[in-house]
């Protein structure tokens, strides 16, 4: 790639990032069905036919969003693991970054989740590049699971987990309780207190699953 393909890259990026925090803004304000193109062109200070040089529609700005904000939870995630530390200590930062992430985006979250319920019952044929993108997105889930696996699969090996029950069915209900909390925040229209929750998951751990 040559200087001028890299500074059109530069541009087109930037533009890019322009509309999605502008999308990511008006989405927790309405929802995804409430939201009209010529809303987000006018907090991103585009014109609706100017979008269309970026994203094909609505669908495509949501998942490029959703896969964005997501990826900047996976990186953050990247670096907590250290096998060197204690199962509830590898959790308990776990648990903060996931659930911080949720309580700072909790209106994004949400509509995510209305998102991904749509999506699921939807009837209607989804086109072949939203596809992907929608497959990319649940990806990200897979590998936020199997960080978490990591840490259970590590504690294992040293002896730190004293329940019979094989590493992918605890993982799975630790997922369960994670999830748990998110639909609380959902049902009362607010997050709450991230400290606390922490600590409740950490106490259920330590009376559940492990070795004392």
């Amino acid at each position: 790639m040559d200087l001028k393909e890299k500074r059109e890259k530069f541009i087109r990026d930037a533009k890019s990032n322009i509309i999605l925090d502008a999308a990511r803004k008006v989405f927790a304000e309405k929802g995804f069905h409430q939201t009209r193109l010529e809303e987000i062109a006018t907090e991103a200070g585009f014109s609706k036919a100017s979008l269309y040089n970026y994203y094909s529609d609505k669908f495509e700005i949501f998942m490029s969003l959703a896969n964005r904000e997501f990826d900047l939870l996976l990186e953050k995630l990247r670096v907590l693991f250290k096998p060197q530390e204690h199962l509830l200590e590898n959790f308990e930062n776990l648990f903060r970054v996931v659930l911080s992430f949720f309580g700072e985006h909790f209106a994004f979250v949400v509509t995510t989740m209305n998102f991904r319920a749509m999506c699921e019952n939807m009837q209607v044929e989804i086109e072949k590049d939203h596809i992907l993108l929608l497959n990319e997105f649940k990806n990200k889930f897979n590998k936020i699971n199997k960080m978490q696996l990591m840490i259970i699969e590590n504690a294992r090996l040293k002896n730190e987990i004293k329940i019979d029950l094989d590493d992918e069915t605890v993982s799975v209900y630790i997922t369960s309780l994670i999830r748990g909390i998110i639909f609380e925040w959902k049902i009362r229209g607010g997050m709450g207190d991230i400290e606390k929750e922490i600590n409740n998951l950490l106490l259920f751990l330590k009376s559940a699953l492990v070795c004392l």
